[in-house]
Formats: C-alpha cells, structure tokens, sequence
C-alpha cells in the first residue's frame, strides 16, 4: 500500500502531513503556529486575533491627531524651556504614555492593527511640527528646509525626546491591557 504524497496549502512545493487543529488545512512547519491548542494555520490564528481588533477608521483620525496636537505642544514647551537632558528623559516617558492613554480613552480603547505605527508616526510629524512653530511666530514665516534639519539636529534633547515620546506612545498601544 502506497502513501499519498501531500503539500501545504500555501506552498505546494513543500511536502508535509501537518493540518491545522481548526479548519484541517495541510500546512508545512513554517506555515504552523503553535498555540496552547495545538498547531493552527496562519489564517485561523488571524481571524482569533481580528476579535481583539476593533478600531475603525475613524479610531485611526482621533489617535492620529491626538497624539500628533499634544506631541506638538510638548515639543513647542521641552524647545522653549530648555532643561537639561536627564530631565527630558524623565519627563518623555509619561509624557508619551499620557499621550497614548488619552488617545485610548478618546477611542474607547478600541485598538486596530496599525494603531500604535499610526500613534508613532503622528507622534513624530507633530512633534516637528511643534518645533517649528515658535520659529514660524517669531520670523513670520516657514524656514526654509536646510534651517529645519539643522534646528532639529543641532538639538540632541529635541531628538531623544521625540523619541522617548514615540517609543512610549507605540509601546502603550501595543500592550495587551
């Protein structure tokens, strides 16, 4: 008696026996995710994590500008105040977290699967944005690009604390609670 040679669904170059515990999907190793029930196809495992991804489009307006309007205004204040390093260290971290729990809250704590990017990334054009404002008031006009790069590189705090704030706002959406 011969055996019947099978292959996974999604690479048919690939021999294998393995089938998802789910839907009976054959699938090769790198097709396969272990889960506390057994091995389960990519797309069973995609369609039990959508369940917890409940933003929509509008979510993704409210945590862009959020998170982009007060990364601004923290930006606008940190350029103004000028403190030292250590203290723009300790001031991002619930400064970004503030940010993206406000951005939550205002969503209802739906989250989608670009949420946190969206967050990041917002937090980071504003935060720009923020950071060219007072040049903008004073001058009364936009400084030209060279002038932008140089305000935003001549100043390692500017940059350490939009990263904090963009690492921190990310890493919010991303926990689980």
């Amino acid at each position: 008696m011969s055996e019947q040679l099978t292959y996974c669904e999604v690479h048919p170059d690939r021999e294998t026996s393995l089938r998802c515990n789910k839907c009976n999907r054959l699938m090769c190793p790198d097709c396969a995710v272990s889960t506390p029930v057994g091995y389960r196809c990519k797309q069973c495992v995609r369609q039990q994590d959508d369940k917890f991804f409940t933003a929509g489009q509008n979510d993704y307006v409210v945590i862009a500008a959020v998170c982009g309007i007060l990364s601004g205004i923290a930006t606008a204040i940190i350029q103004q105040i000028g403190i030292p390093l250590l203290f723009i260290i300790f001031a991002a971290i619930p400064v970004g977290g503030g940010i993206a729990e406000l951005a939550l809250r205002l969503t209802k704590r739906r989250r989608g699967r670009q949420s946190a990017k969206i967050a990041a990334a917002s937090v980071v054009v504003g935060a720009i944005i923020g950071m060219l404002v007072p040049t903008i008031i004073t001058y009364q006009m936009f400084p030209p690009l060279e002038l932008i790069w140089l305000m935003f590189v001549a100043d390692f705090r500017l940059i350490l604390f939009v990263g904090i704030l963009a690492y921190f706002a990310y890493s919010r959406f991303k926990m689980r609670a």
